[in-house]
């Protein structure tokens, strides 16, 4: 059984969160939150980024596709099967999962760590934001390390003011947010895709090129600037699968996922990867194309604003707004239960807070939205070790006798089996990188190499039982039963608040936004009908959002009454 739980079970109860607990059956949430906080948290401002990044690496279109389907469906499965399981059983944060199994000495190290990246993601979705808002006006795209745009530092004060309000009314809050957000985000990348192509069309046309020819032309060329080596199937599906590492490998989301009633619930992270990454990634691609074509200059050269404003004009900024708060906002929130996890004594909210205020003054240095690819994949490698010591401890371990949390309660709490595997990994991935594999790819090998080596060091130093492994998970996490409650039932009764009006409307206002794109494909060049479309993307986006705010007002009311 989780020992030293009464120590902060009034802290963790008072501020909703049950950071220092495990998560009780009458606090767990439905499919419906998953589903849309994977789907906007994944389809964030990042995703221009990545997309305009596939056509300056030189990858063709069958390349980019293949590699995505691949990659997303690794990504997903790793959600599913391995971190799902281990948060739903468990229903800890990951730092309080770490320290049962390492000590505090290697919690304190990855908690500084691990809150560092989700604080550098957080402020990197308040750059991002600020750049698009840069696009609008004529301030200087940000360039340098340092910002040289008042305005674009106003912008960020702004964004991470907002960042961390929205942060501070807990996940469950947050899941709100998502889901209004969510649908909206959708139909904005599809629009991108769907405004593009005739643009695209116009000027392939031109040349005598067919749609595929296109692609290959203006898009994904399968050729890099400098000449260097393209992109390879393999090195893309590597890419996809890793973005995200420490959520799924990493176990980042054990502390949003032990929310979960089911370890099914990782599989709705297929809207992240499918709908989040493979479809935004396709049409941010073909967006900053278009936009490239109409400015008439290179895609490598256009920042998120660049990319956004010239086809869908203020609609395409605040979808990168809008995009990047619901990747910022939850990463916010893991940030904040990282430096939580060393802070007991500060409530979550203070914590939370405190990062916020850093993580913004970090943010209007344009640093982090220049190295932003580079800095996601080498936090891939500082957290891949962690994330396998977690998957061995509570998958390969019990079914060979040891008991998850082996050293928990020991005076002397510092796992030295772990503290070798990080160390290990590191060496490992230098050789790794120095005999030239690409940096996207390194993770596979280290996570796997990782995993075989605690195991083997755990089975020579931890005690070894007779008793069943499901004995073992009892004795480890304390009680799986899960019974449907008051709290579970009424989550249930809200279903039927869907059925709105206000809801048939916003719905109803999406369509329109994409039907909308219809008039670029009227006779003559699309560029006659680029403004008329640009105000009715914002017209029908106005529409959908304060449809959808009055229903959330109207819903709360009906709870309350």
């Amino acid at each position: 059984m989780i020992k030293n739980q009464s120590t902060h079970t009034h802290a963790a109860e008072h501020d909703g969160e049950f950071s220092h607990t495990r998560v009780p059956a009458d606090r767990l949430l439905g499919r419906s939150h998953f589903a849309a906080a994977y789907s906007s948290e994944h389809i964030a401002g990042g995703e221009f980024v990545v997309g305009a990044a596939f056509a300056a690496w030189g990858a063709s279109p069958a390349t980019v596709v293949l590699g995505l389907l691949i990659g997303n469906l690794a990504a997903v499965l790793s959600w599913a099967l391995v971190c799902a399981p281990v948060a739903v059983r468990s229903r800890l944060t990951l730092y309080q999962y770490l320290e049962r199994v390492a000590g505090r000495r290697l919690v304190f190290f990855y908690n500084l760590m691990s809150g560092l990246i989700f604080a550098v993601i957080a402020g990197g979705m308040m750059t991002i934001s600020a750049s698009a808002i840069r696009g609008l006006t004529d301030a200087p795209p940000q360039v340098q390390w340092y910002p040289t745009s008042g305005l674009f530092v106003a912008a960020v004060l702004l964004i991470g003011l907002a960042t961390v309000w929205i942060a501070l009314r807990g996940f469950a809050r947050v899941t709100k947010f998502a889901k209004i957000c969510a649908p909206w985000l959708f139909a904005v990348f599809a629009v991108c895709g769907l405004a593009a192509w005739p643009y695209l069309t116009a000027i392939g046309g031109a040349q005598g090129l067919d749609g595929y020819e296109t692609l290959q032309r203006y898009v994904w060329t399968g050729n890099t600037p400098d000449g260097s080596p393209s992109l390879t199937i393999w090195q893309i599906a590597a890419f996809a699968w890793g973005l995200n590492l420490p959520l799924h490998l990493g176990m980042g989301d054990l502390s949003t996922l032990r929310f979960a009633r089911k370890p099914g619930y990782g599989a709705y992270s297929a809207f992240a990867a499918y709908g989040g990454h493979f479809v935004a990634w396709l049409t941010a691609g073909m967006l900053g194309a278009a936009s490239a074509a109409l400015l008439q200059t290179d895609i490598g050269k256009l920042d998120i604003g660049g990319v956004v404003v010239p086809v869908l004009g203020v609609a395409g900024t605040a979808a990168v707004v809008v995009a990047s708060f619901t990747t910022a906002v939850p990463s916010l929130y893991r940030a904040g239960l990282a430096f939580h996890a060393f802070l007991p004594r500060w409530s979550l909210a203070k914590t939370t807070a405190v990062v916020g205020a850093v993580t913004t003054l970090i943010a209007c240095l344009p640093l982090i939205f220049l190295k932003w690819l580079d800095l996601m994949a080498y936090f891939n490698i500082l957290t891949a070790p962690v994330g396998a010591v977690i998957a061995a401890e509570h998958f390969i371990l019990p079914k060979l006798g040891i008991a998850p949390f082996w050293r928990h309660g020991r005076r002397d709490q510092n796992n030295r089996a772990a503290w070798s595997v990080w160390v290990c990994g590191m060496a490992l991935a230098a050789v790794l990188l120095a005999a030239g594999m690409h940096l996207f790819a390194v993770f596979i090998p280290l996570w796997a190499a990782c995993l075989l080596l605690y195991t083997f060091l755990a089975y020579q130093q931890a005690p070894q039982s007779n008793r069943p492994s499901e004995r073992l998970y009892h004795n480890a996490y304390g009680s799986d039963d899960i019974r449907l409650t008051t709290h579970t039932q009424t989550a249930k009764t809200a279903l039927s608040q869907r059925r709105h009006p206000l809801l048939y409307g916003a719905a109803a206002s999406l369509l329109l936004m994409m039907a909308g794109c219809g008039m670029l494909y009227l006779p003559s060049s699309p560029q006659q009908y680029t403004t008329a479309f640009q105000w009715l993307l914002a017209l029908f986006s106005a529409a959908y959002f304060i449809q959808t705010a009055l229903w959330v007002r109207l819903s709360g009311k009906d709870k309350s009454s």
